[in-house]
């Protein structure tokens, strides 16, 4: 572990708070290390083969699981997959923004009113340029104008999206138009010109859940990490941290080891940037002490968000995508609010957004499916077009990250646990989304129909949410955890509450936000 004995800035964690923030400080010329868990992608054939990434001993299965508790079963164990670039390796590149009225807080039970408690400390308005800036980084393909909730713009995408349809996509479209909907290109970080130098996308039909071979999606190994190398910043890979150390409220010190050699050593900071992910950065910060510093401690790990999200899979009396193009095309928030027009239906207030998705792979599908469908699920995949549904869940102080103190894992630090349960509002919402997605595949043409719930932490949001106190929150409104100095938190952590889209590029323009007021210090 050939590394200094104290850089200026650390960033732990290489996904897209950790990112974003070490492109913006090492392009103003700070001296940054960043710290990752996972390797370097190898882009060659096994991006593409499912049972390599996802079966078969997954080649890039982080070292330590978490345990979660959900729904009734209490002892789940979730590997991550650990990469530089974080998640952004094997996500779908949906690359939305939030609307302005997310700002406000989740809906209120029962109501169409939000809840004001977890109103954010910012508008829309101060995190815009800051979505310009990341769009621009990620080269994201949109048309502005189509999405009827989409928030104000100063300017059109960087690039456009491909004119012609996958069948399945153009199938969602015209049947979402026939009953009277406003179908859009979902904005996404993938290359489908070549505008910015780098390969264009071949359309396949290995994109989300898959690592891109021939790098067309701009994940942040790709796309942001080379630019802060370029700049000066250094990544170091396949290394943990596994403690921060304190002195008179000041981060002074984090504890690291090679994960290959064992190697252990300590190294020196000014400002430290945790940044790896809802569920690993409260980890870090309760195994460092941290939540017993300030008041405001006990709600680390607290308050844990993940979407309310589902697949409604449509079944058709023929192949749908016989040449197995590329589907996750289009969207529908024509429910974003919920239903406006009836203003009947529950629940009230709103619902959330339905996407286009392609339908994971056969051998997945044999492996994860209930045991008596495994087979005739992996059959009726090539006859499907699918749906995905998210939907908006309301914070609860029981949904937490919390530590066993008890067990530990091979690195010697408490095992990370996981509470969660939705509630009855979380389940109306996406039932609701589920019968809107019906309709549109009914009008394509589909009479057999099931649900398949995700259950994974994808999403996970807000276990260390911001504030404007820290009698109520983790983080001040500069994402500064309350009573330590120089320790910042820009994961998903720091939302209180998440909307209902997929919270990648908010987590990459608030990353921006902050270290353009970090780089000034």
């Amino acid at each position: 572990m050939k590394l200094n004995d104290s850089y200026e800035y650390i960033v732990v964690g290489s996904g897209f708070g950790g990112a974003f923030a070490a492109y913006n400080l090492s392009k103003a010329g700070k001296e940054v290390l960043v710290v990752e868990r996972g390797r370097w992608v190898q882009r060659d054939d096994t991006c593409w083969d499912e049972r390599k990434l996802h079966i078969d001993d997954p080649i890039y299965r982080g070292l330590t699981p978490t345990i979660v508790n959900q729904k009734w079963r209490r002892k789940d164990l979730e590997w991550p997959d650990d990469t530089v670039g974080g998640m952004s390796t094997f996500y779908g590149a949906a690359a939305f923004r939030l609307r302005e009225s997310d700002f406000e807080g989740p809906p209120r039970q029962n109501s169409d009113q939000k809840e004001r408690r977890f109103t954010w400390p910012f508008n829309y308005q101060a995190l815009s340029p800051y979505y310009d800036e990341a769009e621009a980084l990620q080269n994201v393909a949109g048309v502005m104008g189509e999405d009827i909730t989409e928030p104000q713009r100063e300017s059109d995408y960087p690039q456009t999206p491909p004119k012609t349809l996958s069948l399945p996509s153009q199938k969602i479209k015209d049947a979402a138009l026939d009953i009277g909907l406003h179908p859009f290109h979902i904005p996404l970080a993938i290359n489908f010109s070549n505008n910015n130098g780098k390969a264009k996308c071949i359309l396949c039909g290995t994109c989300d859940h898959y690592l891109c071979k021939i790098e067309a999606k701009n994940d942040l190994s790709v796309s942001v990490l080379p630019y802060a190398m370029k700049h000066g910043a250094r990544i170091i890979s396949n290394t943990r941290v596994v403690k921060i150390n304190l002195s008179n409220g000041k981060v002074v010190s984090v504890d690291l080891v090679d994960q290959a050699s064992g190697e252990r050593k300590t190294v020196n900071t000014k400002v430290l940037i945790v940044a790896c992910g809802a569920l690993s950065t409260p980890h870090l910060l309760l195994t460092s002490g941290i939540d017993t510093i300030y008041n405001g401690g006990s709600f680390i790990g607290r308050s844990l968000m993940r979407h309310i999200s589902g697949v409604v899979c449509g079944v058709f009396p023929f192949k749908t995508n016989p040449e197995k193009k590329f589907q996750k095309q289009i969207a529908i928030s024509d429910f974003y609010y919920g239903d406006i027009k009836k203003r009947k239906s529950w629940p009230p207030g709103n619902w959330g957004i339905i996407q286009d998705v392609s339908c994971v792979g056969k051998g997945y599908i044999k492996t994860n499916a209930p045991w008596g469908l495994r087979n005739i699920g992996a059959f009726l995949s090539d006859y499907s077009i699918n749906q995905l549904c998210i939907a908006e869940d309301i914070p609860h102080y029981r949904n937490r990250v919390f530590v066993d103190w008890k067990n530990r894992d091979i690195f010697g630090m408490p095992t990370l646990r996981v509470y969660h349960r939705y509630n009855k509002r979380d389940f109306d919402a996406i039932n609701a989304l589920y019968r809107v997605a019906k309709k549109i595949l009914k009008r394509a043409g589909s009479h057999l129909y099931y649900i398949a719930p995700i259950e994974t932490f994808s999403h996970a949001l807000g276990t260390c949410r911001f504030g404007e106190s820290s009698a109520t929150s983790v983080l001040d409104p500069e994402c500064r955890v309350w009573g330590v100095k120089n320790l910042y938190v820009l994961d998903a952590s720091f939302m209180p509450s998440g909307g209902s889209v997929n919270p990648s590029l908010t987590i990459a323009a608030n990353s921006l936000r902050v270290s353009d007021i970090l780089s000034n210090i």
